[in-house]
């Protein structure tokens, strides 16, 4: 039996992301120019895990498909990674339907849509020293209370207390109740990313529960066995809304996930997937990145922190600015592209200004136009 295997959770929908999950599921979604679930994929492989399992459920098999023509096993090796589709109602679910799969003593359960950079072999043997049942990694994050949960934690990193998006009242009475040698984190984010021993699955059949952070976690808990709390400063990201996702991009472009860098050769900050054809007078500023087959006409200005994909032609004179294209656009003269999103198959006119605009896929938006603070829906005409 192998020391560790690992489980990749894939099947979410992707609804607070809508309408860039209108037709792909969210793993699909790409940050600059790379899948989210092509992070993670890499994450796990990176840390030497040899077999990999991804749960599938929202639009399975477009998933499967990719994943497959993606993944060959010449770029896999010797690792082995395996697909499963599945109807499952939860995270501790999606597991407890793959134990069967599971021929590890130890199991990394990791996510298709975030995207971090955790020291992921640091996090399997800081699991394997404490040798508790479960371990889960966390990161503090700079927000209102409310939104993350509260951890109390000993010297040695055991945790007694776990509360995912405390009320203040349960805040106050956990603070009250800590010993002297407890110490309790406030804004503690849960990653998504475990680490457990092959007995987790046991319990699971014999509980029912269905989800880790709500049910399982208080249960082990509530139980006496002993749960640990990874807490290191690395970089994690949720792009569960629009707002995330393009934090993401910038981020990636900015290195801030620091070695996951945007795909493509780097020339000074400028990451090149292939020849960018381009007219007279282009200005392209750091950091950017471009997938294969742009076209820039003459004097267009490509300004910082702009994630360009496949397949997309810009007008002359226009300005594209911390915005993020994906694949197959096309962009008039003089417009102005300002923290935008555009999705696939989309024809934007002429002097057309996006500011804190989102275009779903399939849309075309007429000349002269001018969107500020909108989300265009799928297919529309404006």
């Amino acid at each position: 039996m192998r020391e560790w295997s690992a489980i990749i959770l894939a099947g979410g929908k992707g609804k607070r992301l809508m309408p860039l999950t209108s037709l792909v599921p969210k793993p699909l979604v790409k940050v600059t120019n790379v899948p989210m679930v092509d992070y993670a994929i890499a994450h796990l492989i990176y840390a030497d895990i040899k077999h990999i399992t991804i749960a599938l459920a929202h639009m399975g098999k477009e998933m499967k498909e990719y994943i497959e023509k993606t993944w060959t096993p010449d770029k896999l090796g010797d690792v082995e990674l395996e697909c499963e589709i599945q109807d499952s109602k939860g995270t501790a679910d999606a597991y407890r339907l793959l134990t069967d799969r599971i021929d590890a003593e130890k199991v990394v359960v990791s996510m298709a849509d975030i995207v971090t950079n955790l020291p992921m072999k640091r996090f399997m043997n800081f699991h394997s020293e404490k040798g508790g049942l479960a371990t889960i990694s966390m990161k503090t994050i700079e927000s209102h209370i409310s939104q993350y949960g509260v951890v109390l934690l000993d010297k040695n990193r055991k945790i007694y207390l776990f509360l995912e998006k405390p009320a203040p009242m349960e805040l106050y009475l956990s603070s009250m109740s800590q010993r002297e040698d407890l110490f309790l984190h406030t804004n503690v984010a849960n990653t998504g990313i475990y680490c457990f021993k092959k007995e987790i699955g046991e319990i699971l059949h014999e509980t029912g529960l269905m989800d880790f952070g709500g049910e399982v976690f208080p249960y082990l808990l509530e139980n006496n066995y002993d749960l640990f709390g990874f807490v290191e400063n690395y970089y994690w990201m949720d792009a569960g809304n629009s707002t995330t996702y393009l934090w993401v991009n910038w981020d990636l472009l900015r290195k801030y996930a620091w070695p996951i860098l945007p795909n493509g050769v780097e020339y000074d900050g400028i990451y090149v997937m292939g020849i960018i054809n381009s007219g007279q007078n282009i200005v392209i500023s750091k950091p950017t990145c471009f997938g294969e087959f742009v076209q820039l006409e003459n004097r267009v200005k490509i300004k910082e922190l702009t994630s360009i994909g496949h397949n997309v032609t810009i007008g002359e004179d226009t300005i594209i600015e911390k915005s993020v294209l994906w694949d197959e656009i096309k962009i008039g003269s003089g417009c102005i592209v300002k923290e935008s999103i555009i999705c696939n198959n989309c024809e934007i006119g002429d002097n057309v200004v996006l500011e804190k605009a989102i275009i779903a896929p399939n849309c075309r938006i007429n000349s002269n136009s001018q969107i500020r603070d909108r989300t265009i829906e799928l297919g529309q005409e404006i």
